[in-house]
């Protein structure tokens, strides 16, 4: 029997369900991993009872898109253009990461994350299964992509596609809580016979595909010198887009309107990061109108810790807002509930869980987040649309005080239930004398 527990009388309970119903002073029973009960008076014994009476109950955050090893690099080298910071600090640096090393740097992240309320995150990155063991000790859920690239040489596209298929192999130990993928760093990184390749793969293993894809106008200029046609439109020329395969578009700042016509096309879903969209100065602003207007399922990311350098997706909520807000001159675009739809229900939707994560119902996944609403900086409430614009415009992660993921309480009180965080900040600090030496 897996663990119960009980939320008595939740002050606010934010579900996210088709209605977007709030519901005040209702308690939530959760057995084996599933939500069995939400009513205002539940009698029932639990293994962990938690007092919701000046709680918000939110459902987990999901974040679409991040490299949790490069939390390791967090601070190492900021204020760079883009092509200069991975060229000059983390491609060198990064070929000094250790299996060890991603395995720490996964976990540190995974801690991150858990205090600031995401329940499921997809991870791009080198050593995949070193950040899928991290994710699994700390009990997040997660959806792994091996980083691949192959710089255009057929030895390294060899190697590449070896270590994938025993990576998808090797990650079913996880299996369901942790997945596995296959994340092709980008169009510039990658040969057309690698993208094929992988595209292969992912129809015969039935998993998902994610792309770096016009995070930058240098990529696009390029592209057009050297193939006559911008990089939506070269992926889908070789035929590596398809609508039978899951693919996530992350950026995607740079695009035209064909483009955004051939994501639609193929059903491409797009991963937003502001935040780190605006660190690195790519100079645009994703069309989000235009996107939503085609039809194309958006959800957001905060990407990678040395280039956000945060992962509290409460932050990301808040960039994504105010950044079209800013951009279109229009105060309503990108209204609240839109935002936090983006960070729940529409990051189920494109992990293909609809219905089960990312909204708070009667037999869906018990994956809960409560925030302290006594918190200073979520007062006053005037209704219960203020707790929406409390969440998007003036949370932050460290509101949170605890963390239920498949039923399993992570964090209670804001202390780790499973986990020794001080013990791993310090071992981390003393392996990473050794890096940068």
């Amino acid at each position: 029997m897996g663990q119960s527990v009980l939320i008595k009388k939740c002050k606010w309970i934010i579900t996210q369900d088709k209605e977007r119903k709030i519901l005040k002073n209702k308690s939530i029973y959760i057995e084996n991993g599933l939500i069995t009960e939400i009513s205002e008076k539940i009698s029932v014994e639990a293994d962990y009872i938690i007092n919701g009476e000046n709680k918000i109950c939110i459902p987990g955050l999901i974040n679409l898109h991040t490299h949790s090893p490069m939390s390791l690099l967090r601070g190492y080298a900021d204020d760079m253009p883009l092509m200069e910071w991975l060229e000059k600090k983390i491609w060198p640096i990064e070929r000094k990461l250790t299996p060890k090393l991603c395995y720490l740097g996964a976990l540190l992240s995974c801690l991150e994350m858990i205090r600031t309320g995401t329940t499921f995150f997809v991870d791009m990155y080198w050593h995949p299964l070193e950040i899928a063991k991290a994710a699994n000790q700390v009990g997040l859920k997660a959806l792994i992509m091996i980083g691949v690239l192959d710089n255009f040489n057929s030895d390294l596209r060899e190697k590449s596609l070896k270590e994938i298929r025993h990576f998808l192999s090797a990650i079913k130990q996880y299996y369901p809580n942790i997945r596995g993928g296959i994340g092709t760093h980008a169009p510039y990184t990658c040969s057309p016979e690698l993208l094929l390749s992988c595209k292969e793969l992912a129809l015969k293993e039935n998993i998902p595909i994610q792309i770096h894809l016009a995070e930058t106008r240098r990529e696009q200029v390029e592209f057009e010198k050297k193939y006559g046609r911008r990089e939506v439109e070269y992926l889908a020329s070789m035929g590596f887009l398809s609508r039978d395969v899951k693919l996530m578009a992350v950026h995607c700042v740079w695009l035209s309107k064909n483009e955004i016509s051939l994501l639609r096309e193929y059903d491409v879903s797009v991963v937003h990061c502001p935040i780190s969209n605006m660190k690195l100065a790519v100079g645009g602003v994703m069309p989000l109108i235009e996107m939503l207007r085609a039809g194309i399922k958006v959800g957001l990311g905060t990407d990678g810790p040395a280039s956000n350098n945060s992962l509290d997706m409460f932050q990301t909520m808040k960039f994504c807002a105010l950044i079209h807000k800013h951009h279109r001159w229009d105060p309503t675009v990108a209204n609240a509930q839109l935002v936090l739809d983006f960070a729940t229900i529409n990051g189920a939707r494109i992990l293909g869980f609809n219905n089960v994560l990312g909204q708070i119902c009667e037999g869906g996944s018990a994956d809960i987040v409560l925030l302290n609403a006594n918190s200073i900086n979520l007062q006053p409430v005037h209704s219960s649309s203020t707790i929406i614009s409390h969440l998007v415009y003036s949370a932050c992660g460290y509101n949170v005080s605890d963390v239920i993921v498949n039923g399993r309480p992570l964090l209670l009180n804001g202390s780790f239930t499973n986990v020794n965080a001080d013990n791993i900040i310090n071992y981390i600090s003393h392996e990473l004398e050794k890096l940068f030496t």
